[in-house]
């Protein structure tokens, strides 16, 4: 209780930021939908009450009536979401959304419980009661009393870190020798080992690569690797199978030739931050720099433009790309030069260093984004075969198949989308906010849009338009490591267990 006082101190100056300036919108980039025209407050005198007590009783009820999702438990995704909510001049609580989270998972579990609030007594200005917005920290720990994760997957420590940890150490001790290796000298490595129930390095094995000498240097370090903690459960020591790619830029140092952590992540630890927001706060930057790129009264086309660029562990943009359609083709390079114009951002940390990290944005420009109602402010929610959105994620999970060539490359991840349930029941407007490779965005899409119909929800005794945000994940079956070899993807690493 005393992190969580702590936490509730720190989120308030962050809540004072948030509310202050532009709408904030979620780390997928969605936006916060507010039904009513009038601004809600920052601060009241006095403040919403529940229950008697102020936001610290709220976050307790909120914690009592948490409920871990199970995938969440399955594979260890823990930490804090913090979510912002409006307590109305009724009581009520609406326009709930997280503005920072671990995972979707959790957001989806935070936002349940905090949508289902029991009425506040509102906060009143001058006697009159208002709208009072507010921000909490909901934290999810699989150490808390309650949860049991029975079947959370470990894995064995690296000197107290993980997978990214060690392929920094490797980095930190590999030899580049002046005799076969020059400055700016490129290349990559994928390989394959097992750490063993004694925590030795066991069966290293460069599967592809660009240069047989940089594959021989980095078996050779990784092969001399210091002991690792290893997997133990129920008292039984396990071998646990490893692969990992380097991407390698030889740099000249003090002490010879060395390669940074050239790999580009689609996930971190720390995801990047623009301007101290999401991606989405990007977009919003990027749009006020067309409009002002733009010649007084020109209108902007209805054109979709999608960009994608790298983050540097400088917090510079390369490799940046813009596509549109080919008719729209002078309007992409007004977008490239209000990208270009961007400011540094905040990079992502993986294994506790700053990474390269690929972003995709796509922008619908001259047109309004096809929102529908928010749920908060439904009368009636949509329904699936009896269910919710839970139960149309199961739906999904068991209709998507797994591309034959996302197999063969080894691709595998999360993809999260939105969709559109109609008035009539219908999904429509599938639009893919991230995604490891299009590979699996049109497979996600392609099941969406063979949706079987919803009950749609209603607001006043009308059907109306409901917008969600689904994420979908897709992993490598494992098989026995004797029969099978990893396969490698744009991924920076992966693992399988074995007994």
């Amino acid at each position: 209780m005393k992190q969580l006082i702590l936490l509730m101190a720190a989120f308030a100056a962050l809540h004072a930021v948030t509310a202050a300036g532009r709408p904030v919108e979620t780390p997928d980039g969605l936006p916060l939908i507010d039904t009513l025209t009038t601004e809600p407050y920052l601060l009241a005198d006095p403040m919403p009450s529940f229950n008697g007590g102020g936001t610290l009783d709220f976050c307790r009820w909120v914690q009592e009536h948490l409920r871990y999702p199970s995938e969440a438990v399955i594979y260890g995704i823990e930490g804090h979401v913090v979510v912002s909510f409006v307590v109305g001049a009724d009581g009520k609580v609406s326009n709930a959304e997280a503005l920072t989270s671990p995972d979707p998972l959790l957001s989806e579990a935070a936002l349940f419980v905090v949508r289902r609030s029991p009425r506040w007594e509102p906060g009143k200005l001058n006697g009159r009661p208002v709208r009072v917005r507010l921000s909490i920290p909901i934290d999810f720990n699989l150490q808390r009393p309650g949860v049991k994760p029975t079947v959370v997957t470990q894995l064995p420590k690296f000197q107290g870190g993980g997978l990214i940890d060690f392929k920094h150490w490797v980095l930190r001790n590999v030899e580049f020798s002046d005799k076969t290796f020059y400055r700016g000298d490129e290349g990559w490595v994928e390989v394959s080992f097992s750490v063993n129930g004694k925590g030795k390095v066991r069966g290293v094995e460069t599967t592809r690569f660009s240069d047989p000498d940089f594959a021989y240097q980095i078996q050779r370090t990784i092969a001399s690797s210091p002991l690792w903690t290893p997997l133990s459960t129920d008292g039984k020591q396990h071998n646990v199978d490893f692969r990992l790619r380097f991407d390698l830029l030889l740099q000249r140092g003090p002490d010879g030739l060395y390669s940074e952590d050239n790999t580009v992540y689609t996930t971190a630890d720390s995801l990047p931050r623009f301007c101290g927001g999401s991606p989405g706060v990007f977009r919003e930057w990027v749009r006020r720099q067309v409009d002002s790129l733009l010649d007084p009264g020109a209108a902007v086309p209805k054109v979709r433009v999608n960009v994608r660029f790298v983050i540097e562990p400088d917090g510079t943009m390369s490799g940046i790309k813009v596509s549109a359609p080919k008719e729209h083709s002078g309007f992409a390079r007004l977008v490239r030069l209000a990208v270009d114009k961007t400011p540094l951002w905040t990079p992502a940390v993986a294994g506790g260093e700053k990474v390269r990290f690929r972003i995709s944005q796509m922008f619908a420009f001259g047109q309004e984004e096809e929102l529908g109602e928010n749920p908060d402010s439904l009368d009636v929610m949509p329904k699936y075969q009896n269910g919710g959105l839970p139960e149309f994620r199961r739906w999904v999970m068991q209709a998507v198949e797994f591309p034959r060539e996302a197999l063969e490359l080894g691709i595998e991840g999360r993809v999260v989308a939105s969709f559109v349930v109609e008035p009539d029941g219908t999904v429509s407007s599938v639009r893919i906010i991230r995604s490891p490779d299009p590979i699996l965005s049109r497979e996600v899409v392609r099941v969406l849009a063979e949706s079987p119909k919803w009950t749609p929800g209603s607001k006043g005794g009308e059907p109306v338009r409901v917008k969600y945000t689904l994420p979908v994940d897709f992993r490598v079956p494992v098989k026995p490591a004797a029969a099978h070899k990893p396969k490698f993807g744009p991924s920076s690493g992966g693992y399988t267990p074995r007994p």
